[in-house]
């Protein structure tokens, strides 16, 4: 009995055995599919993230906030696949299938998101690359520029002085080189007041350019990309080429004039039409969510008002402020959309843009005539020259220049018969590679316009595209078949746009983590190199290096001769009167074999009338300007009580003093 009932017993565990296997793999099942339910669910989230990144340009910050969301969603479906798997059993396979679950939005985490070790690095790199550059141009700027000043930096300070002698916006009898009211000199108005006609107006001046430029290049960035340490890294390498040599570190922060103004405007306009971008999508997507919009659409009209009054007062700077900023922002606008075959040609949208686009250049067009009012009869011989055709038979000539000009802006020397591999060959190779990367970037981005997407950041960058053509355009036209080809500097306009675009096209192959990224970013090596040697170039310029520059030398040569007002050619005249402080007036005067005459060049003609309470006129002029005056019938007429000799940097020169005004209108 005991054998037979052992033998039940054991059919019995065997038959619970069985069941309990087979319950077994049915929960393993189950789980298995709850967990495969799971990873579906999270992947239709992040599909329908990315079409409605795609679906349109009004639904904002998709790259992050969207990102944000799906990982939420996907963490939170996986969860309850887990605690599913969790109820149905406790076996070894369940929880091997729940801890594969809870696997699952850690590496959504790690494909989307760095760890916060990674964002201390990343902020790090970028906080010390954008410092560095902000200090070593700040350096520049306050200090080591001023060994490189000279008469040409003198024209934004000495239209500021116009200003601030006259009254008025225009001084009627200063001759002015071009008018650009809105600009640096607008800023050194007030600095005048306080500082008077020195270096120190002139420094703090400079300072706010730079400051300007800097703070909305880096907000502008951000806007594009959506990252902050991608923004201080793009503008510390933007602010490291502009120092690749002393024309452009003169351009750049030595004064203001429409070729570095341009970029500012360039800069700041599309900084505020793509924040406009940003408050209209959000106005947008509240109201599609049924929730109140009011200060989304108050701020929005805020914003456009804001551009407007910009675009006007960039239209008071003339053909400068229309060519450079006001043409190609609105037209880059107009035909990013235009070309979008995601809207038809005579769809809402594309008429929004266009009135838009309308109202922009009406404004610029108005800012023209309040300017053309101002002036009156007023000419300025500088611009209006730059304005003219040059000889056909010498365009093929410009056009050939034209990418020996572009590489010698950024560095390039031509160094006969130096090996590649020298000392001195390396850096030149760097900035070789650099030259041509920059100018090559945009070419690539272009060529991959329609791989750039179609969410707000895209169309971004597709503006900034057409904008660097726009002014690539104009400059070229200028350049080979204008006058610009005269000097190299006249095209940084465009390698300035160049440098922007190659900049937001590196950041968006990274963030976007497209195909070329990597390539991009090998391609960018030899530009952050480029700007990591100008930089260190700047870092060693002397700060006591100007006590050795001609004109600080020729201010100590007339402060020992006692003298306080007199002449000089153009380049010893303003120059060393903002040197001074305005303590050694010193106005500009043409010496030739016909003698000495005033030239009322970035100078003002009551400069010249005689000052009964002045007894002495000096004349200062180098060895070969006193050859030329003595071929003339001036030394006759014209009779020193004293003089006095002084050679600078291996020129001779000669001070005449008179008991007369020599040069009275």
């Amino acid at each position: 009995m005991s054998k037979k009932n052992t033998n039940s017993a054991a059919e019995s565990a065997s038959e619970a055995v069985k069941k309990a296997s087979e319950t077994a793999e049915e929960v393993k099942a189950e789980a298995a599919e709850t967990v495969e339910a799971a990873k579906e669910a999270a992947a239709d989230t992040i599909d329908l993230t990315e079409n409605a990144a795609e679906a349109t340009e009004n639904v904002l910050d998709l790259t992050e906030d969207s990102d944000d969301n799906t990982e939420a969603e996907e963490a939170k479906a996986t969860d309850e696949a887990a605690e599913k798997t969790e109820e149905n059993g406790n076996t070894s396979e369940k929880a091997d299938e729940g801890e594969k679950a809870e696997e699952a939005p850690v590496s959504i985490r790690e494909k989307y998101h760095f760890d916060l070790l990674s964002k201390i690095i990343i902020w790090v790199v970028a906080a010390v690359i954008f410092i560095g550059a902000v200090w070593v141009t700040t350096y520049y700027v306050t200090t080591a520029s001023k060994a490189e000043f000279h008469a040409d930096c003198t024209d934004t300070i000495m239209w500021a002085n116009a200003t601030a002698e006259s009254g008025h916006m225009y001084d009627k009898e200063f001759s002015y080189a071009c008018f650009l009211p809105f600009s640096t000199s607008t800023i050194m108005v007030p600095l005048l007041h306080f500082f008077g006609l020195s270096m120190t107006a002139h420094i703090i001046g400079m300072m706010c350019f730079f400051l300007l430029l800097t703070i909305f290049l880096v907000f502008m960035i951000h806007e594009v990309t959506g990252s902050y340490p991608i923004s201080l890294v793009g503008t510390g390498i933007f602010l490291s080429i502009t120092l690749s040599t002393q024309k452009m570190r003169e351009i750049f922060w030595g004064h203001t004039i429409y070729y570095s103004l341009g970029i500012l405007f360039l800069v700041i306009g599309t900084f505020m039409y793509f924040r406009f971008l940003t408050v209209r999508g959000k106005s947008i997507a509240l109201k599609k969510e049924g929730k109140n919009n009011k200060k989304t659409v108050i701020h929005k009209l805020i914003i456009f008002l804001c551009i407007c009054l910009f675009v006007l007062f960039t239209g008071m700077d003339g053909i400068t402020g229309f060519t450079l900023f006001a043409l190609p922002f609105a037209g880059a606008i107009f035909a990013e959309q235009f070309v979008n075959t995601k809207y038809k040609i005579l769809s809402g949208k594309t008429a929004l843009v266009a009135f838009r686009c309308i109202v922009f250049l009406i404004m610029a067009v108005i800012g023209n005539m309040i300017n053309n009012k101002l002036l009156g009869d007023m000419t300025a011989g500088y611009q209006e020259a730059n304005s003219n055709f040059s000889p056909m038979e010498e365009w093929l000539e410009h056009f050939h220049n034209l990418p020996f000009a572009w590489m010698r802006l950024l560095g390039v020397k031509s160094l006969q018969y130096v090996k590649f591999a020298s000392e001195e060959g390396i850096p030149n190779m760097i900035f070789l590679m650099a030259s041509i990367l920059i100018a090559v970037i945009p070419i690539i981005a272009t060529c991959n316009y329609k791989k750039l997407g179609t969410d707000r950041r895209a169309k971004m960058l597709r503006i900034w595209i057409w904008m660097h053509w726009a002014v690539t355009a104009v400059n070229i036209m200028g350049y080979v078949f204008g006058v610009l080809a005269a000097a190299d500097w006249r095209i940084i306009p465009m390698i300035g746009t160049s440098l922007i675009v190659s900049i937001l096209f590196l950041c968006w192959s990274i963030t976007k983590n497209a195909d070329i990224s990597r390539i991009t970013v090998i391609l960018f090596v030899p530009i952050f190199m480029a700007g990591y040697l100008h930089c260190n170039d700047v870092r060693k310029m002397k700060k006591d290096e100007y006590k050795r520059s001609t004109q600080y030398m020729l201010a100590d040569f007339l402060e020992d001769e006692g003298v306080s007002k007199g002449y000089a050619t153009f380049w010893n005249a303003n120059s060393v009167t903002v040197i001074t402080g305005e303590s050694i007036k010193v106005s500009d005067v043409d010496v030739s074999e016909r003698g000495v005459f005033m030239r009322p060049y970035q100078s003002s003609k009551t400069w010249y009338v005689t000052d009964p309470q002045q007894a002495e006129y000096f004349l200062l002029l180098s060895s070969y300007e006193l050859e030329q005056m003595n071929l003339s019938d001036f030394p006759i007429n014209n009779e020193p009580i004293r003089t006095a000799q002084r050679n600078i940097n291996g020129t001779e020169f000669t001070l005449l003093v008179y008991d007369h005004n020599i040069a009275a209108p």
